[in-house]
């Protein structure tokens, strides 16, 4: 029924997408035929109507396509279905009012020029060739009367259009794209340089790696409060005090000076940056010395901000000095001869600790928002790695978790075994991560080994010299990195690994986000020493202690389950069982420690010579179980004859001699020999024993019972 359900689905899909190729070719056909020559009639506009309705139909599939590689493929074949439908009818139309050498032929230029420009790649030139094809089978078989040479000029053409539309078209879409781009990137970085400015971040890679369209939204929200803020204060200040020109500026790292915010009457003022070092406005930038002048001569040119030499006759600056720091300057001016007054500083001076103000305000409230994201990811990470139940599990919320809080271009984490002084590299991603995958190192004097000799995160400050610091070890280069920070593990005060982040910019994972990181690298280092605890337990569980196999319970359990597979799916099942021979008289002659080796040595074999889905258990004692799915008697009689071969050919090497020893194996398979496990178990110990009596070191079937 399931066969019949996929079959029909199959057949409904490639008729939905293969309709609009068959309603293209009908029309195709029927231009070929001639079928709109002349005067179009009700049946010819009922034809045109079907297809149209067509197109509509395939043009709205397209617009709800969404994106991805098979709604791409998708999209290109609806691209290419439209394409041949407005070819034919276009022809179809083309016919109807005069054919090939009509007036109104130049429409086909004009589709063929829009499909080449517009259509997804190849399809483009597919369709241009394709409306080629189509004039000469119309020519053909519709109007031979045209002649060639009117058609090969109509090729020619076509062909001219299509290519002058792939070349100039899509390339002018291209440079429109790439402006776009070009001014995407300009605009963030401005958003970026204002977050600098007002140092609402230490800088952008310092931020949450959360969705970008967010953080540029809350970026932007950031900077636009604090500018709305600072216009207040100046448009206040301008308006009571009755100025030309209002200006806060700020210092850029390289020394110049940045409008902040201004409020003026002239259109003279100059975009910046500018020099701090000369006039008035450099007295009081760079040297924090208030300045008021009066009576200043027209024409002065120590006003950076202006274009041209002012015509201001009164200039007072004050200097922004924030937490003892010299930010840069609120300079104030007017055209008139009236000197500013002791009350008019005091205003000024107030009104830049309003600006400041505004800006420390702004920048609480973003270090609140983000100490906000940053806790519900902490949470959010938490409540995966208490989730996750195995290590890898853990190992990828850690990452995932990691990557919320720092943009990283490569991360790994390591384990560290103190007994043997070694370090591991667990998992590893981002760029250069092969280098690393799978590495073990001993105790070197790397950053992985100090952090964890240690307990502290390194380097300094996250800046990584690959000359002369070593992440790993010497051998692996790791290009490019700029941005190091590796996280100890600590669990109960034991480092037990490492947790390495990198990027290749500068200042990726500054004070501001190191606690956090840490924090995060704490919960994963418990999270991994639970998992670790868990698998420990379950081996304990499931396995046995001396040989490593599957113990009783877990074997029954195994043979449960791949008697309900076989059962359903009609698979054979084949079970062995072996148990060495005289081991009694190995314990007593040789003692049971050499009795211990002897069983550790025959789980050994069994391992190495089953199959991946084979199960191998110590039943009790030197007993052992070989389940094998999907094996019938004969293949299970050569695997255990192989392990008897095996066993036989070993020496032991004992404190009384060389030892060797044999063993004996039964053998029965679902469901020729039993229906259910407990009958399948029977009949193969039965089995086991006929070996034993028949003189040992021998592998007896159910026909021996």
């Amino acid at each position: 029924m399931s066969t019949l359900v996929h079959v029909a689905l199959s057949i409904r899909r490639s008729a939905r997408t293969s309709f609009g190729l068959f309603a293209a070719g009908v029309l195709w056909m029927l231009d070929v035929l001639g079928v709109f020559r002349g005067v179009l009639g009700l049946e010819h506009a009922v034809v045109a109507g079907a297809f149209v309705a067509v197109g509509v139909s395939r043009g709205v599939a397209r617009a709800r396509l969404e994106d991805g590689p098979r709604a791409r493929r998708e999209a290109s074949l609806i691209d290419l279905e439209l394409g041949l439908l407005m070819v034919g009818g276009t022809h179809a139309v083309v016919q109807a009012l005069g054919g090939l050498d009509g007036p109104l032929y130049p429409m086909v230029y004009v589709v063929v020029a829009f499909l080449s420009a517009f259509a997804r790649k190849p399809m483009g030139t597919v369709l241009v060739f394709s409306a080629i094809v189509l004039e000469g089978a119309i020519w053909q078989l519709g109007e031979p009367a045209v002649s060639f040479r009117a058609v090969a000029l109509h090729s020619l053409f076509v062909l001219f259009f299509g290519v002058l539309n792939v070349l100039f078209t899509r390339a002018e879409i291209a440079r429109v794209r790439e402006r776009g781009r070009q001014e995407r990137v300009e605009e963030q970085q401005r958003a970026e340089a204002d977050l600098r400015l007002f140092r609402l971040v230490g800088a952008p890679s310092a931020e949450i790696a959360e969705d970008d369209g967010a953080q540029e939204r809350s970026h932007r929200s950031s900077v636009y409060e604090v500018r709305d803020a600072l216009y207040h204060v100046l448009d206040m200040l301008k308006r009571s005090l009755e100025l030309h020109t209002c200006i806060l500026l700020f210092s850029e790292p390289d020394g110049r000076l940045r409008i902040v915010e201004l409020v003026t009457e002239s259109d003279d003022v100059a975009e910046g940056p500018f020099d701090a070092g000369a006039g008035a406005v450099g007295a009081v930038a760079s040297r924090g010395l208030m300045t008021n002048l009066e009576r200043v001569k027209p024409g002065y040119k120590g006003l950076c901000y202006y274009r041209q030499a002012s015509m201001v006759r009164a200039f007072m600056g004050v200097p922004v000095v924030e937490n003892g720091h010299l930010r840069g300057a609120l300079c104030v001016d007017r055209l008139e001869d009236r000197p500013f007054t002791p009350r008019e500083e005091e205003v000024v001076k107030r009104a830049v600790g309003q600006a400041l103000r505004a800006i420390t305000n702004e920048r609480v409230f973003v270090q609140l928002e983000r100490s906000k994201r940053e806790q519900a990811m902490l949470f959010k990470a938490s409540q995966v790695l208490g989730a996750a139940l195995n290590e890898d599990q853990v190992i990828d919320a850690g990452l995932a978790a990691a990557a919320g809080l720092a943009r990283y271009d490569f991360a790994a984490l390591t384990r560290f075994d103190p007994e043997r002084r070694t370090h591991s590299v667990l998992r590893a991603v981002g760029e250069g991560a092969e280098q690393v995958a799978g590495l073990s190192f001993k105790d070197n004097a790397s950053l992985t080994a100090m952090v964890v000799k240690n307990k502290h995160a390194l380097p300094y400050r996250g800046e990584f010299d690959p000359r002369q610091q070593t992440l790993y070890t010497s051998k692996v280069k790791l290009a490019d990195l700029r941005s190091v920070l590796v996280l100890p593990l600590v669990v109960r005060e034991d480092a037990i690994g490492t947790l390495a982040l990198a990027a290749r910019r500068g200042e990726a994972f500054p004070d501001s986000v190191r606690p956090t990181l840490q924090v995060l690298a704490n919960q994963l280092a418990t999270s991994l020493s639970n998992a670790r605890a868990v698998k420990r337990l379950e081996e304990l569980a499931t396995t046995d202690g001396l040989t490593g196999c599957l113990n009783k319970r877990s074997f029954l359990e195994s043979l449960d389950g791949s008697m309900r597979r076989a059962e359903r799916f009609q698979k054979k099942l084949s079970l062995l069982v072996t148990d060495i021979d005289h081991f009694k008289s190995v314990n007593d002659t040789y003692g049971h420690a050499t009795g211990d080796v002897v069983i550790k040595e025959l789980g050994a074999i069994l391992t190495r010579m089953k199959r991946e889905t084979d199960h191998v258990s110590r039943f009790g004692g030197e007993e052992f179980c070989v389940l094998c799915e999907e094996t019938d008697t004969e293949g299970a009689v050569l695997l255990a004859e192989r392990v008897r071969e095996e066993l036989e050919a070993t020496v032991f090497q004992t404190e009384h001699g060389k030892l060797r020893v044999t063993c004996s194996i039964g053998v029965a398979t679902y469901p020729k020999d039993a229906k259910t496990g407990s009958a399948l178990f029977e009949i193969t110990d039965k089995a086991l024993y006929a070996a034993k009596h028949g003189g040992r070191n021998r592998v007896c079937t159910s026909k021996s019972v």
